[in-house]
């Protein structure tokens, strides 16, 4: 403890710190105490360490010169032993109390301080493991008691059941933070138990020889892990400093921006394997790990800055990462996105109360406010639409490469049609064309699908349209357009494709607010209202990019099934079912707000 003082002083005086920095000494003086615990309490314990001469008398174990009868030296010795107790004995004290009654109240206020002066205890286990860092120092104390019994079958009974019970322990819990250790430990404790077994076997003295070269095998075996863990270590350390296992990481609010994070990370990887890209519904196992990618695993983040994104706890906690790991980061201003200003950045955290959540990882308000700060000044790519340029400048000012882009001969036979205005209802688009694209590609097809930008017209060679469904899609006066071209191709055929979880199909109540609106007062909204019913008797396909559950097999499992769809020739020409639709108007029109529940439970059934 004193040097630990001295080197501490010394260290202030270097740094020429204003402030003693308690805590840091704390936490040096806890490291310590930890690593040399088990030496400590041995020390201590030796005075009470006796052993049994074939005369009768009992020493002490470590000064045979010494007997054990409680007077003279011996009791000197027993009367410092037990004083010096009190240290290990106090240090385990204090531990149980800050783990189990002082660490969950500080994690609620995100006393960030506090975590840190403390986290030589548990700064080893994951998160919600915290409590075996006690644990593990009781079991450490009991295996240091174990020698003093005098029965050498019960101090063989004692370690065993201690050891045991640690395995079982470690290896149903996990508790480690680094997965490798929870393998060491293991390792470790079963050569211990090998080592302790074949040692009992010296109490009867059957075949020593054996028993010693399997204890020195075990041994040396135990020593070899640690050497390995050793190496491991330092070869990841420079394995994540020059190669980093993804060189992207999306951070993205799932609901604004989980379609552009799979289209981005579909465009990044198409430019090299050496792009590999990081989206959380792919590469996510184990959430409590998300940090641990950006600060560790990741070379450059992607911030896909939507307007809620500064909102949203993990996000703001992957941005903060990123930034005291120093990893390269990226915005990408999305429409509405707009950076945080200092009236945001002082009233954050009642804004986003449960902030607070990410003290667990180390990180507090102040790490916060000073990355929403930070964050202004990092490189900022703005992306007002998406368009096929759009999409390849991201991919080239990210990558740094660029790509050749196919351009596909004539007019399009299959277009998609989405709402503009909304980039998600794109992206979900580029998604579909890009997955069909292969699958439509062994066809005998004169032209390849395309998706429609604003202002293209709708090609008069169109034999199929795939709808976008998205919520507000149909109040586009550019998809209200297109879809009333497609009547006047006859055998133009439409598939809805329902892009997330939000639309709702047209009721009554909606078809009367459509007649309302103003913005397509310009258009003829009977016939476009008779479109849309006549659009929702096919049975929609759901492709939800954006669900947390569609990873790529799910995708490109949707996206057969759409394939499928415009191969089988059973979908029907819009223009014959509005022929239909009118002939049997003509007898009544009740059947209106039948649409939808009838569109339901077809929907149900084919999945």
């Amino acid at each position: 403890f004193v040097v630990a003082c001295m080197v501490h002083c010394v260290y202030i005086a270097y740094k020429r710190a204003k402030t003693f920095r308690i805590s840091l000494l704390l936490r040096t003086v806890g490291t310590l105490f930890m690593v040399f615990f088990i030496s400590l309490c041995s020390s201590i314990l030796a005075p009470f360490r006796c052993h049994i001469h074939p005369n009768g008398l009992w020493t002490v174990q470590s000064y045979d010169e010494v007997f054990c009868d409680g007077t003279q030296e011996h009791l000197q010795m027993a009367l410092v032993g037990g004083f010096a107790c009190l240290l290990p004995v106090s240090f385990l004290v204090v531990s149980v109390w800050i783990i189990v009654y002082q660490l969950p109240k500080r994690l609620e206020n995100a006393d960030v301080q506090f975590i840190r002066a403390c986290s030589f205890l548990f700064i080893r286990f994951r998160p919600g493991a915290e409590v075996f860092s006690v644990l593990f120092l009781a079991r450490n104390t009991l295996v240091v008691l174990c020698p003093l019994l005098p029965s050498s079958a019960g101090k063989v009974v004692c370690m065993n059941i201690l050891l045991y019970g640690s395995i079982v322990i470690t290896a149903f819990y996990k508790p480690w933070r680094a997965p490798a250790c929870n393998f060491l430990d293991l390792l470790l404790v079963t050569g211990m138990l090998v080592i302790l077994d074949m040692g009992s076997l010296f109490v009867t003295e059957v075949d020593t020889s054996k028993v010693t070269a399997t204890c020195v095998v075990f041994f040396s075996l135990m020593f070899l892990a640690i050497a390995a863990a050793i190496f491991y270590g330092i070869a990841k350390h420079f394995f994540v400093r020059y190669r980093k296992q993804f060189r992207f990481f999306l951070c993205h609010q799932k609901v604004a921006a989980g379609s552009l994070a799979r289209l981005l990370k579909m465009e990044l990887q198409k430019r090299g394997p050496q792009f590999n890209t990081f989206v959380d519904c792919d590469d996510l196992n184990d959430p409590t790990r998300v940090l641990n990618y950006v600060g560790q695993d990741t070379e450059t983040l992607v911030v896909l800055g939507s307007p809620e994104l500064l909102t949203r706890k993990w996000c703001v906690g992957e941005i903060c990462t990123a930034r005291i790991q120093r990893v390269d980061t990226v915005v990408l201003a999305l429409p509405g996105y707009v950076e945080p200003d200092k009236t945001f950045i002082e009233s954050y955290s009642s804004i986003v109360p449960d902030i607070t959540e990410l003290a667990n990882y180390n990180l507090g308000l102040t790490e916060v406010e000073e990355t929403l700060r930070w964050i202004s000044t990092v490189p900022t790519i703005a992306v007002p639409f998406l368009t096929p340029d759009a999409i390849e400048l991201m991919g080239n000012d990210l990558t740094g490469t660029s790509k050749k882009q196919m351009i596909s001969s004539g007019e399009p036979d299959c277009v998609v049609l989405a709402d503009l205005e909304n980039i998600e209802a794109v992206a979900t688009a580029y998604i579909l064309l890009d997955l069909i694209l292969p699958k439509l590609a062994g066809s005998h097809r004169d032209s390849m699908p395309a998706v429609l930008t604003k202002g293209a017209p709708l090609p008069a060679t169109t034999a199929t349209v795939l709808m976008i469904c998205s919520e507000g899609c149909f109040r586009s006066v550019e998809v209200a357009s297109w879809l009333l071209s497609v009547i006047k191709l006859e055998k133009c055929c439409v598939l809805p494709i329902i892009a997330e979880d939000g639309f709702r199909f047209p009721s009554q109540a909606f078809y009367d607010d459509l007649v309302a609106n103003q913005q397509l007062s310009k258009l003829d909204l009977d016939t476009y209202v008779h479109i849309l019913k006549a659009v929702f008797e096919e049975i929609a396909v759901v492709f939800p990019p954006e669900n947390y559950s569609s990873t790529q097999e799910d995708l490109d499992l949707r996206s057969k099934q759409v394939t499928w769809r415009l191969q089988s020739g059973a979908l029907k020409p819009l223009a014959s079912k509005l022929r239909q639709s009118d002939c049997s108007s003509k007898s009544g029109t009740s059947n209106l707000s039948n649409h939808a529940v009838d569109y339901k439970i077809m929907v149900s059934q084919s999945f």
